[in-house]
């Protein structure tokens, strides 16, 4: 018996080939419907993360009854809205990740309730009409409509409003939603949803010596809430040079030494966040520097994490770091000569709240999918440094 992508790929390879010549006119998006709401379950109960849409079935695939389709420019709308692709036409192409035309439906912050949408098409011979139905535990899901008539060749759009209910927070709900046709066709479409209790932007930033900002939080919760400011915390900086690695590889530099250098970076007791970096623009060329974190001494300096884009942008942040002494591999991935001269950032922002940077404004209480703003403000930060703070949500 043979199992995973290896054996999966060229099996769905050569049915979505079968089914191209049965339907010339379908796209690859209603070929990849057809085989994904036509499949049954591997295993008794099991869940998408599972099976995915399930096993293929290619009779059913053949005569799905609905299919899903989009287009190349839908992609680009996709990408606009998960922020992969920032371009000048995002503003008018993007849209919420979630309502892609596809068969499988995901959300991966459902704060409250969201509706999604969804367009279906019709390519049997004849007219039918569907019911809704579904199997999802802890999520609420209301479809509108929860019946409809399509005939052949004709689209229809839905809705379907998924609301948190007893579903446990910061983990994926999963199920199917289907549609069944008075005809006999079944449409069945994976479905995964991860309640959380609270969104608010990851980073914002600004410049001046003294400046505000705002940002909004929204609330998948009935209570209180408050917000404290921690920092700003101006940064510590380490000048350093690293040779170039004629190797290319971070594990070859580690066990000889060439195209690496070590940095330490002290993480003060109490910190609830250290960020370590480097900038293009405090590199002394166009060089690709890379940036491995390993710590605490205490620990024997297991791999914390790494940041190893295309130029010396580079980022590494720790949660509540452990107290102690942090080594930082500064990795010479491709520098533009035979080394290149950086300087190093870093900044542990303390737990405790305190500093010049202060909460001015923020709802003293949380209502159930609210959104509300919290603003912040700051002062004295020393010019032409660079500062990190960071706002605490209880």
């Amino acid at each position: 018996e043979y199992s995973g992508t290896s054996m999966s790929s060229p099996h769905i390879a050569g049915l979505g080939a079968l089914l191209k010549d049965l339907h010339p006119d379908w796209s690859p998006m209603m070929i990849k419907s057809a085989l994904m709401t036509t499949g049954y379950d591997l295993l008794s109960g099991a869940d998408p993360f599972a099976q995915g849409g399930g096993h293929v079935d290619p009779n059913s695939a053949a005569d799905p009854g609905l299919v899903y389709d989009h287009s190349f420019i839908d992609w680009l709308g996709f990408l606009c809205g998960t922020g992969q692709l920032q371009a000048s036409y995002c503003p008018a192409l993007g849209f919420d990740p979630s309502d892609l035309n596809v068969a499988s439906i995901a959300i991966g912050t459902l704060i409250g309730s969201q509706t999604v949408t969804r367009t279906v098409t019709n390519v049997s011979d004849n007219a039918e009409t569907y019911q809704f139905s579904h199997n999802m535990d802890g999520i609420g899901v209301e479809a509108n409509p929860s019946t409809f008539t399509v005939g052949p060749g004709e689209s229809l759009t839905y809705e379907l409003t998924f609301t948190a209910t007893t579903a446990p927070v910061d983990t994926y709900a999963t199920g199917f939603v289907w549609w069944t046709g008075d005809a006999g066709h079944v449409v069945r479409s994976p479905v995964a949803i991860k309640p959380i209790l609270f969104s608010a932007p990851e980073e914002i930033s600004g410049s001046g010596e003294d400046g505000a900002a705002s940002f909004d939080v929204i609330f998948g919760y009935e209570g209180d809430y408050s917000a404290a400011a921690h920092g700003l915390e101006p940064a510590t900086t380490t000048d350093g040079n690293v040779v170039d690695d004629p190797a290319n590889d971070i594990n070859t530099a580690l066990a000889t030494g060439v195209g690496v250098t070590f940095e330490v970076v002290i993480v003060p007791a109490g910190t609830a966040h250290t960020r370590i970096s480097l900038f293009d623009d405090y590199t002394d060329g166009n060089d690709d520097l890379d940036l491995y974190v390993f710590g605490p001494d205490s620990a024997g300096f297991p791999f914390q994490g790494g940041s190893g884009a295309a130029t010396s942008a580079e980022q590494v942040d720790l949660a509540f770091p452990a107290a102690g002494l942090y080594l930082v591999a500064v990795h010479g991935w491709e520098t533009d000569g035979p080394d290149a001269n950086y300087k190093l950032f870093d900044w542990s922002v303390s737990a405790t709240p305190g500093g010049n940077l202060s909460v001015d404004s923020a709802p003293g209480s949380a209502t159930l999918g609210a959104t509300d703003t919290v603003d912040v403000s700051w002062s004295g930060a020393a010019s032409g440094t660079k500062h990190l703070g960071a706002v605490s949500h209880s």
